[in-house]
């Protein structure tokens, strides 16, 4: 590389350690080694001359020279993605990528299905998926800032202002405790029954647990959380070994053992899958055409899962 020089891969590198403040988690997402993510900044900083992280602190933290880097960077890169679909529709086909947030333990919606439906009829987009790191808050916030060009997400009452979407999937909550619980002979309960219960349920900031957290509070009745878990899928499995009570949608507690699954008298909001961009920016042509295919599958009733 000539002295001073800077390149698209330089800059795609520099954005995701930039969005992850980390270089372990951009080396995952970039799916490259962690040397080569640290590799390529030091070029890019010797190239320019700067230092664009203090990495002085427990956490890497971006230099004023990074911050001022940032924005042009992200434009940079929204106008090769902008060129590529240009060149890809003179050739007659769509091209481009697509970045896709989603929330991992998800399994109401067949997200292999859908992308490998959608390769097929556009198979020169290139798809990125993320993984929420926290939950539907942080997919919203990635999308308000541009890093998303969609995200499937989990949202308790209405739409932010600032996205736009349609619910694609939805299922109900149960109620899912130990085998020799007190209510595990029951068809259904009340949310009141559960007072002084423990549970296990995922971080706040998650579409989920605001639900289940409002329900309780706009019935006077308190809530413990005993446990904190990375994933909604997950939560069930902590049930048999007496660590509390779960009130997960239905796809979640399937299949579980040790453990009864038991109705609820109290209809909570079912658990919603949207599909959401972000109002004030136009989808690309390559992301317009998976929002398409997400809504046909939608209509189909996701029938394609295996």
């Amino acid at each position: 590389m000539d002295d001073g020089a800077v390149d698209i891969r330089q800059l795609s590198v520099f954005e995701a350690v930039a969005q992850e403040m980390s270089f372990t988690r951009a080396a995952e997402r970039l799916m490259l080694a962690q040397s080569a993510v640290s590799a390529t900044i030091r070029e890019l900083e010797r190239g320019l001359g700067v230092d664009l992280f203090d990495r002085s602190h427990r956490q890497i933290r971006l230099t004023g020279a990074g911050e001022a880097l940032l924005p042009e960077a992200r434009a940079i890169l929204a106008r090769v993605r902008e060129a590529e679909d240009r060149v890809g529709r003179s050739r007659g086909q769509l091209g481009g990528t697509v970045t896709m947030g989603l929330m991992t333990a998800v399994n109401l919606i067949d997200v292999p299905a859908l992308l490998g439906r959608f390769h097929r009829e556009n198979p020169a987009v290139t798809l990125r998926l993320r993984a929420a790191r926290l939950g539907t808050s942080g997919l919203i916030a990635e999308l308000e800032r541009g890093q998303l060009d969609l995200a499937l997400l989990s949202i308790a009452g209405e739409m932010p202002t600032t996205l736009t979407g349609e619910v694609i999937a939805a299922s109900p909550f149960v109620l899912v405790v130990p085998e020799d619980h007190r209510l595990a002979g029951r068809a259904s309960v009340a949310l009141d029954e559960l007072e002084g219960e423990r549970f296990v349920d995922v971080p706040q900031g998650y579409g989920s647990r605001r639900i289940v957290d409002d329900a309780f509070e706009y019935r006077g009745i308190e809530r413990r959380v005993l446990i904190e878990v990375a994933e909604i899928g997950t939560a069930a499995a902590y049930v048999p070994h007496g660590l509390g009570l779960a009130l997960v949608p239905e796809f979640a507690a399937a299949g579980r053992r040790g453990v009864r699954i038991v109705r609820l008298d109290d209809e909570l909001p079912r658990f919603r899958i949207w599909y959401a961009v972000d109002r004030r920016r136009t989808p690309p042509p390559a992301a317009a055409a998976l929002i398409t295919t997400v809504r046909a599958m939608a209509a189909e009733g996701w029938k394609s899962r295996g």
